[in-house]
């Protein structure tokens, strides 16, 4: 009888390692962002429309959905929002790779005055400046949406770690109207092994943006987080319009491969 269980459990490792788990079997260890931020709407795992798998992750973020956390309020600063925050950090001097999947609804709006950050990477124990005279803690970059653009935000660092000065530089990825009704893989590489480093964006397996990322500071660790975030939302001059976005397929790893949701699809198939 034990001999048929070991047998068992190794036909079962064997099938493993030559059909991987799809992606619902590998998933990131994540925590709602803002401690109080629970709507029932603004975060749901659905089925029906993923990319590959059997759940899809679903944000939805209403005028008015502002949460807070010990220290901050999104609704004292201007701020609505549903986001996950990973809990993966990763040390600088490594190459990482992050991979996800975004759908927009065919109505999908966005404001031509707030901008919506739909996915960022931030840093634990980096530099700290003032923005508008308030304290601020910049981070790597963020994916935006604003008007009909979806791009990539870097910001670009340079001065005293404890006033540091915070360029902008942008990068087209897509246009808003190509991104609605479907699914789109997104990859982007932070790679900090060396001076300076990179930052790359890949679109449907083609590189869309790359930018030598800023080596003059390395941070205790990086982190990513995702989903719906919409700062200063009293410039778009009303309430905000109800935004829903769909992620799948996220993924975190030290290369292409690894991550990529195309990869993953051939070695499933």
């Amino acid at each position: 009888m034990r001999s048929l269980s070991l047998l068992a459990a190794l036909c079962l490792a064997l099938i493993t390692f030559i059909f991987p788990q799809p992606a619902d079997a590998q998933r990131l260890p994540v925590e709602r962002s803002m401690k109080y931020n629970t709507t029932d709407h603004g975060f749901a795992k659905i089925k029906g429309n993923t990319r590959m798998g059997k759940r899809a992750q679903r944000f939805e973020v209403r005028a008015g959905d502002c949460g807070w956390d010990d220290g901050w309020s999104d609704c004292d600063n201007d701020r609505e929002r549903s986001e996950l925050n990973v809990k993966k950090d990763w040390r600088a001097g490594t190459d990482q790779w992050i991979a996800f999947s975004i759908y927009l609804p065919p109505d999908f709006k966005t404001s031509s005055r707030v901008r919506t950050t739909v996915g960022q990477v931030k840093m634990k124990g980096g530099p700290t400046g003032f923005t508008g005279g308030f304290p601020s803690e910049p981070g790597v970059f963020q994916m935006e949406m604003l008007g009909d653009r979806y791009f990539l935000r870097v910001h670009v660092l340079s001065g005293p770690f404890d006033n540091v000065r915070n360029d902008i530089k942008d990068y087209n990825l897509a246009s808003i109207r190509e991104l609605r009704g479907k699914w789109t893989d997104f990859v982007v590489r932070l790679n900090t092994k060396s001076a300076p480093g990179s930052l790359e964006v890949y679109k449907n397996g083609t590189r869309v943006a790359a930018h030598a990322y800023n080596q003059n500071y390395a941070p205790e660790a990086y982190y990513f987080k995702y989903g719906i975030y919409r700062s200063f939302v009293s410039q778009h001059r009303g309430p905000m319009p109800t935004q829903v976005v769909l992620f799948d397929e996220v993924r975190m790893g030290r290369s292409y491969d690894k991550v990529a949701v195309e990869r993953q699809r051939r070695a499933v198939d």
